[in-house]
């Protein structure tokens, strides 16, 4: 089997990632059987085995008054298998660990068969985990296994490649912002963040048309996400910004301007960002086989950074990122 070397990959800006590089700044090195270690959206270890791991903490990343005990199982199983889709990976199975309060106010068996749905629908089967009391709010941590001949890596693109990702951007985030506005999102802007889906097969048939140079999964962000590919191939990365396909429902709910910020910069969409040469896609055959859009949103060049084109055709570094865990607390 072919695999890429071992070393770490380069993260993208945010106090979040400023932590994780200062986590692993030692220079230690890594064993023989790691192939890839920390930068990724997995580590790959001998073998073609792509190993991730996702939390999912009530009140962080959920709020048990917007889902059902069974849709927070599905999320968080869905987030980790996310990731083995930004290697463009076959799923094998997922381990999950969770704590929650004693007294019956969570149901724990609910949870776990939300993991089990998704889980299983993609072909990843539970296959082990951990279950603790909790003194305070319900937490799930997410195992997921996959395999790949070649794991795609974050740290292909050169200049003059196009941009592309998969599907609508913002509804997710979208959905999170009605809720804290006290307002009930609508059905589509609700399921895209209680049910996404990862997108395991369309990674793999991009992979297999040999269209995939970079990938990684919009979870923080189409800008977040895209400076982690910029910082990991050292290049620049310039959205159109006339071309972010921001999803209609977000639009309706919060009008174009915050529905554009949302899919900038909300995260959750759960889609693919992949870069490849330039005029490789055909993104028809895409959507005839895949029922889902595939749209051009940007090109690579030399430099660093993500850059935003408007449509006057001035350009603007993008300053802020993705979500952060450890920035600055959205008002």
């Amino acid at each position: 089997m072919s695999a890429p070397s071992r070393r770490r990959i380069a993260l993208g800006a945010g106090a979040e990632f400023d932590l994780i590089r200062r986590f692993l700044a030692s220079d230690t090195p890594l064993s023989p059987e790691v192939r890839v270690g920390p930068g990724d959206d997995a580590a790959v270890l001998e073998g073609g085995w792509v190993v991730t791991t996702d939390l999912s903490i009530e009140d962080v990343h959920f709020r048990r008054a917007w889902l059902s005990d069974h849709e927070i199982g599905y999320r968080a199983a869905a987030g980790a298998l996310s990731d083995i889709a930004a290697m463009a990976a076959s799923p094998v199975g997922v381990l999950v660990s969770l704590a929650a309060p004693r007294g019956g106010a969570v149901d724990v068996e609910a949870v776990h068969a939300g993991v089990r749905e998704i889980a299983e629908a993609v072909g990843a089967p539970v296959i082990g985990g951990d279950l603790s009391r909790s003194p305070g709010p319900l937490v799930i941590d997410v195992v997921a296994l996959g395999r790949a001949a070649w794991p795609v890596l974050r740290d292909g693109a050169e200049p003059d490649d196009d941009v592309w990702v998969t599907g609508t951007l913002g509804a997710s985030a979208a959905a999170v912002r009605m809720w804290e506005a006290g307002q009930e999102p609508s059905p589509e802007l609700r399921a895209a963040f209680a049910r996404p889906r990862p997108r395991i097969d369309e990674a793999r048939c991009l992979v297999e048309h040999e269209l995939v140079d970079a990938l990684i999964d919009v979870s923080d962000g189409i800008a977040g996400d895209a400076g982690h590919i910029a910082a990991a191939s050292g290049v620049r990365i310039t959205l159109d910004v006339a071309a972010i396909p921001v999803a209609p429902a977000a639009v309706a709910a919060l009008g174009e301007e915050a529905a554009l910020d949302a899919a900038l910069h909300g995260g959750e969409d759960y889609e693919l960002c992949f870069v490849t040469d330039p005029g490789a896609v055909d993104a028809a055959y895409f959507a005839r086989k895949h029922g889902l859009l595939l749209t051009r949103v940007g090109r690579v060049s030399e430099g660093e950074g993500v850059w935003l084109r408007e449509p006057d055709g001035s350009t603007r570094r993008v300053t802020r990122g993705g979500f952060d865990h450890w920035g600055v607390e959205r008002p």
